[in-house]
Formats: structure tokens, sequence, C-alpha cells
């Protein structure tokens, strides 16, 4: 990881990052598309308590986030185990709303 222009050989300590600030243009940009896949449904940040590997982009001066673009029912969450699965049509959609999300962030406007 390099932090400061110097390489360290471990893992950051994320109790000295502060948080990430939710930027306007990709919240913006957020709500916007999710309004076209689920009309109605609000934008709700949350924080993720499980380790991720944006916490070494986020050390090195890139904020990262995580974006659930599918839909699971909230009875048969089966995050993380042997049988872990969403339905066709989440996974579909979800695929067409990540195209268009990351479109809609990279294109000139």
């Amino acid at each position: 990881v390099q932090i400061d222009g110097s390489v360290i050989p471990t893992a950051p300590n994320e109790q000295q990052l502060p948080p990430v600030v939710l930027r306007d243009d990709v919240m913006k940009s957020l709500r916007e598309i999710s309004a076209e896949f689920w009309p109605g449904m609000p934008v709700i940040p949350n924080m993720a308590i499980g380790a991720s590997d944006s916490r070494y982009a986020y050390a090195a001066g890139m904020p990262s986030f995580g974006i659930q673009g599918v839909a699971l029912d909230n009875n048969d969450i089966r995050a993380h185990g042997k049988d872990e699965r969403l339905p066709v049509q989440s996974f579909e959609t979800g695929v067409q709303f990540y195209y268009r999300y990351l479109k809609d962030l990279t294109s000139e406007k």
C-alpha cells in the first residue's frame, strides 16, 4: 500500500482513516438511475461492517463505495453460504443497472 508517496508493507489501520464523504455527483447519478429501475425506492447509504478491499484504495487516496444493484429476498439471505444465490431476474436487472450507472458516471455531461 502506498500512502503519501511512501510504501508501507502492512494494511492501513482503518481507525486512522476518516469516513468517506458521499460525493454529490455520485449520489445524484445513483438516485436518478435507481429511480428508473426501482421507482419510489429511496437510496439509503449504509456502512458494511465486513472486510473490504476498499480500505486499501481509500488509504491510497481513492474513496471507494459499494453499490447494491440486485434485489434479494429478505427471507432468503444466503451471503457467503455454500448455496449462495440470487434470483435470475435480479441478476439480469443488476447487470443493466450497473451498466447504466457506470456509463452515467463516466460520461461527459
